[in-house]
């Protein structure tokens, strides 16, 4: 939500009043315009700061879609690859136990110099 301010701190501090007989009291105008240029200090570093926070959020949300992305494709891969498989295709504990044995045996040839894919 930007703030659009009609005055800058800098033109009410350089901001000079007619001096007139009968008019107000040039000390309480300062004192009184003092106190106007604090507020609007602080309203300008607010505005400041808020635009630096909205920069980095929008950096951060274009991270966060390019991210996004990214796991989407990803997703894409898994689903195209486990497309086959059905829902009640259940991996039980003899599966595992027979994944780990092949995985053993595959290791025993790999380490006496043969490569398991090539034997039939």
């Amino acid at each position: 939500m930007a703030i659009k301010l009609v005055l800058t701190s800098k033109e009410i501090l350089q901001k000079v009043f007619p001096i007139s007989p009968k008019g107000y009291d040039a000390f309480e105008v300062d004192e009184y315009l003092d106190r106007v240029l604090k507020d609007y200090q602080t309203i300008e570093n607010n505005c400041l700061m808020e635009t630096r926070e909205i920069e980095q959020l929008k950096k951060r949300i274009e991270e966060l879609e390019k991210e996004n992305q990214q796991l989407s494709i990803e997703n894409s891969k898994y689903k195209n690859r486990f497309a086959n498989v059905k829902e009640d295709d259940k991996v039980n504990e003899n599966n595992i136990h027979l994944i780990k044995k092949i995985n053993a045996y595959e290791k025993f040839l790999w380490n006496h110099g043969f490569n398991p894919s090539t034997i039939k």
